[in-house]
């Protein structure tokens, strides 16, 4: 028998119903990305909710992805392009078992490609979406917070192993070490680095402004939509139509 979609297992679970369900599914239709996501970043439901729901409905452990460690081994196994496009995170491997975190593990086409990449047996855990692009951003340097690490041309791991070099060892012997590290091309020198990362703050405190005004006006437009579509004021398809 087929496996559940989704959508479907949320309304079984009594976190979702049908009305909340195709405003979303609208979207996916016009937008793309994972419906997951959507939902989230929508108001329908909440993170914890979702992820506790399909657990349940699974019988898939859950995994909180802020509270371990991922190798760098593991990492290398799975590229971040497609960790970000399917929303997964690998976080470890034991044996032949390779453990991904999947904000939708209904997904099989990923599971399948995955074994096929790693020539492991995939071990789906669940976590939400947000959690996942956390994890991705932190290792893969990808998204917002990767663009920052690209920014000041640093990878997250030499980013944190240059903090740690401030902080073991005296003023003489850190900028030695800072000196020879610079004439490499390999980190920044201390005002420089202050200066730019005083930037990137503050660039970044704005763009988390207008996106919060951003996603407020879509949600209000996208229950707007919505209700015109249940209303049966105007069709999905009017509604796209005028949209284009």
């Amino acid at each position: 028998m087929a496996r559940k979609k989704l959508g479907e297992i949320l309304i079984a679970e009594g976190v979702l119903d049908e009305t909340r369900l195709r405003a979303a599914l609208i979207e996916q239709q016009r937008w793309g990305g994972p419906l997951g996501r959507l939902l989230i970043e929508m108001k329908l439901i909440e993170e914890h909710v979702l992820v506790d729901a399909l657990s349940r409905q699974l019988a898939i452990p859950a995994v909180d992805l802020d509270a371990i460690e991922v190798t760098q081994a593991v990492c290398d196994l799975v590229p971040g392009e497609l960790c970000e496009h399917h929303s997964i995170m690998p976080f470890g491997v034991q044996l032949k078992f390779l453990d991904v975190a999947m904000a939708d593990p209904t997904n099989l086409g990923i599971t399948d490609e995955l074994q096929i990449r790693t020539r492991l047996n995939v071990r789906p855990h669940l976590a939400g979406p947000r959690a996942i692009e956390r994890a991705i951003a932190r290792y893969y340097g990808r998204g917002f917070a990767g663009s920052q690490l690209r920014q000041t041309g640093r990878p997250a791991r030499q980013t944190m192993r240059s903090h740690a070099i401030e902080l073991d060892t005296g003023p003489k012997e850190k900028m030695e070490l800072v000196q020879n590290a610079t004439a490499l091309g390999g980190v920044e020198p201390l005002g420089n680095r202050s200066a730019r990362d005083a930037e990137i703050q503050a660039l970044q405190q704005r763009v988390s402004r207008l996106e919060a005004l951003v996603q407020r006006d879509e949600a209000v437009l996208r229950k707007v939509l919505a209700l015109l579509v249940d209303k049966g004021v105007a069709s999905r398809d009017e509604i796209v139509e005028r949209l284009k």
